[in-house]
Formats: C-alpha cells, structure tokens, sequence
C-alpha cells in the first residue's frame, strides 16, 4: 500500500485492525513528511503497543518542533498517563533525537529514566510547560 498524504496516513495509522506493518509504515511517512495537524494522533502512537509504530511516532515528533513538545509535556504531566513506560520510553527517544529544542530538556531527559520516573518526569514536565508558556508564541526562554 502506498500512502500519499498524512490524512492517509492518520487513517491507517488510527485503525487498529490495520497490520502493525502498515501502522509502522504510516508513522514512518509521518517522520518523512512532517504534519503540525499530526501532532495529538503522533503523541498517542507514543503509548501504542507496537514497538514500531511509538518509534517512528517519536521520530516524526522529533522534527515537529515546540508544538509537538509542548504536547508531549502535557501528556507527561498528566497523572494519569506518565505511569506508562512506553510513553516516557518514547519520550526520552523524541527528546533525543530533537535537534534544538527551545528550552533545556536534559533534566527532563533524566527524569525519564531515572529512579521514580513517573512522578520525577510528571514534575519535570509540568515545570518546562510552564516555562514553555512563559516565553509565549515564540516558544523560546
């Protein structure tokens, strides 16, 4: 199957029923051709089941820029999500990846997989959001 647009992509990448290939091969084409409106569906796939898919779903993310870390940062702030070590373990990838991101996310990076990293990685994220929100449009502090 050939995917030709990130709307194709969301589609296949939404429906479960799909094969894990063709999920995988839909986040692979959302790191390729990077979409801002992918953003909420890219930053779920990071809890997916599919090993491949929270890969490629990070890396899609990593080129995505402050608003794809901003909603990463919420989603780790949340208490009731940052629990999961598929979520924190697809974190700390996009995070690494990430070329400039424009606040400091090395601490953020250790709570990821430091000792309690839920509540570490829920306090840290909850911090850089605020400073995020600080900087204002620009996204810069």
């Amino acid at each position: 199957m050939e995917i030709v647009s990130w709307r194709q992509a969301l589609a296949i990448l939404d429906n479960r029923l799909n094969p894990v290939a063709e999920r995988e091969a839909a986040a692979r084409f959302l790191k390729q051709f990077p979409e801002p409106q992918a953003v909420p569906r890219l930053v779920q796939a990071l809890q997916d089941e599919d090993f491949g898919v929270r890969w490629a779903a990070s890396e899609a993310l990593s080129r995505l820029g402050v608003h794809a870390l901003e909603e990463v940062l919420r989603v780790l702030a949340n208490p009731n999500q940052v629990g999961d070590p598929r979520l924190r373990d697809s974190a700390y990838h996009m995070l690494h990846l990430g070329q400039q991101w424009p606040v400091s996310v090395k601490g953020l990076m250790q709570s990821l997989k430091g000792p309690a990293a839920d509540l570490a990685t829920l306090e840290e994220a909850a911090r850089l959001l605020q400073l995020l929100k600080a900087a204002g449009p620009s996204g810069s502090a």
